[in-house]
């Protein structure tokens, strides 16, 4: 999800980059519902719980929630008792969805869970499964809501999961049952089940957002960005102006020091950012699964002139 603003040239230098490693299996032990739905709204977070029962009885927890506070509670629910047992579970909410959260009804004014609200405790979930979450949001997440969850610094899920429009009770419900469905795959693969609960709603399409990509595209744009002539003068103009206010540096000083900064972030510290936010660190296994070489990335950002 790059920037419409990138410039030709700076988009063929994304294409020749070293890419993220492809998610496709999925390795998780069961279900946990959150529904925050108002009084009134159907409660479909309960219907997609009885169903699975019938499935696969005890694989799915189901937790109704009144408040936003207690979606949170919920959310460190599931961390604690992943840390406690073991369980890698695919977070499911079921509530509605604007540019900036999660709110139990769409046309009254409620309380409002925002991205940013939701980003740590989904990342300290996430680093109890050791980067295996998987979040199905059962509304439209939008560009707001994915930018928010790329901040860092731990990773909030493997992949994000939902409807890439608004889509009737109904028909998100059935799509919602044959993902879930799909599990029961020999090896499930989440482009399959997603293509195939695509396949039960009307007009609408279950799409995955693995994290990793995202996550790559941010810094990607970020880097490339900071090699511009315009935005590198910016920032040593941005720089000069604080070192004259704030140290007795001559004037020479200032510029020797702005001559040796980088155009971008060190390899190994972008390394360090990447490895710590995949969880690199917790699970060897990560490195295979999302690991990236970011001196390699970086030498070729920094070989060639962008427009």
């Amino acid at each position: 999800m790059f920037s419409s603003k990138l410039t030709a040239s700076e988009r063929s230098l994304i294409d020749s980059l070293p890419k993220p490693p492809a998610f496709a299996e999925v390795q998780t032990t069961n279900v946990w519902i959150i529904e925050w739905l108002s009084t009134g709204e159907r409660r479909t977070g309960k219907e997609l719980y009885e169903w699975m029962e019938q499935q696969r009885p005890g694989w799915s927890i189901y937790d109704r929630c009144a408040t936003k506070g207690e979606v949170i509670c919920s959310i460190k629910q599931a961390a604690h008792t992943t840390q406690q047992n073991g369980m890698v579970p695919v977070l499911h909410i079921e509530a509605h969805s604007g540019p900036n959260g999660i709110e139990p009804s769409r046309d009254t004014k409620e309380e409002l869970l925002t991205w940013g609200e939701l980003t740590i405790p989904l990342q300290h979930l996430n680093v109890a499964t050791k980067c295996n979450l998987i979040v199905v949001v059962a509304a439209c997440l939008g560009f707001a809501a994915i930018q928010a969850l790329t901040k860092g610094p731990r990773a909030p899920a493997v992949a994000l999961v939902g409807p890439d429009a608004t889509v009737c009770e109904s028909d998100l419900l059935l799509g919602a049952k044959e993902f879930y469905r799909r599990f029961k795959d020999k090896k499930p693969r989440l482009i399959d089940m997603a293509e195939s609960a695509s396949r039960e709603m009307s007009g609408t399409d279950f799409e995955i957002e693995p994290f990793a990509t995202l996550a790559y595209e941010s810094f990607i744009e970020q880097l490339i960005r900071k090699k511009r002539p315009l935005e590198c003068q910016a920032r040593l103009d941005r720089l000069r102006h604080r070192m004259h206010q704030e140290t007795s540096f001559p004037e020479e000083e200032i510029k020797r020091r702005l001559a040796e900064l980088p155009e971008i972030l060190p390899s190994d510290h972008l390394q360090q950012i990447w490895d710590y936010m995949f969880m690199i660190d917790l699970d060897q296994k990560n490195k295979e699964r999302f690991g990236l070489n970011w001196d390699e990335i970086a030498s070729q950002i920094l070989a060639v002139s962008v427009d």
